[in-house]
């Protein structure tokens, strides 16, 4: 559809529009269209958490088919990652924990890299920077910056709930005449290490288990045990910038 639009353009821009809005609809990685488009929210129904990663475990056949899986994404998760395949990752982490992802840069051409449903009306949102050298010593104006635009998307799109907003980068300090508009926090190579040593140590526990009859009160216990729940995840993997 997107390639009928190109073909289009120069008879009917109006027809080439309709056609990219269509192909746009099926899939959001495609460009976007220039008048049309329709914003679709995240939905979260958070009470289906548990429920959601039992869906996610049993799509696999064995153990070792979801610890390749996992150890594939959390793989991918590290600093010099390139920025598409850490944020597809990201995505990808939000979904096996349960919870409702997307990513409206890729998506809609605007707002932050991640987003994350993890609670009725309270989200996560994330800004990444995996590809800044770990030596790095500040957060300039233009990362502060992109932060910024991004809690205003969000404040357009998703008014009145409740917002926790962090940047994966390896510093934590601002450079002079940088800022955030808003609370923001800083999640760090430490931090990142701490979620992905957590996450491994969540799904090694169903090593020893019957896929088919997985028991919800069982991954509750493991969510708990390894600081998964929503409550770890607002406050355990992040810390406050620093200002110069």
């Amino acid at each position: 559809m997107q390639e009928m639009a190109r073909y289009m353009y120069p008879l009917s821009k109006a027809r080439s529009n309709e056609l990219q809005v269509a192909a746009h609809r099926y899939n959001r990685y495609l460009l976007k269209p220039k008048d049309g488009m329709v914003f679709s929210k995240i939905t979260i129904l958070s009470q289906k958490r548990i429920e959601n990663i039992c869906t996610y475990v049993k799509g696999f056949c064995s153990f070792d088919e979801l610890s390749l899986a996992i150890e594939d994404m959390l793989g991918k998760l590290h600093f010099g990652v390139r920025a598409d395949t850490f944020e597809k990752a990201l995505n990808d982490l939000a979904l096996a924990l349960g919870f409702v992802g997307q990513r409206p840069d890729k998506e809609w051409k605007a707002g932050p890299d991640n987003l994350w449903g993890v609670r009725d009306d309270e989200y996560l949102l994330f800004e990444c920077k995996s590809e800044v050298t770990l030596h790095r010593a500040e957060i300039n104006k233009d990362e502060t910056g992109q932060m910024n635009n991004a809690l205003a998307w969000f404040r357009e799109h998703y008014p009145g709930t409740k917002i926790k907003a962090i940047m994966i980068i390896p510093t934590k300090t601002l450079s002079k005449g940088a800022g955030f508009n808003g609370d923001a926090e800083i999640m760090r190579e430490r931090n990142l290490k701490k979620l992905i040593r957590n996450v491994r140590s969540f799904f090694n526990e169903f090593r020893n288990l019957d896929f088919a009859n997985l028991s919800e009160s069982k991954v509750q216990g493991f969510i708990t045990t390894h600081k998964l729940e929503v409550s770890e995840l607002l406050k355990e993997y992040s810390e406050q910038p620093r200002s110069y």
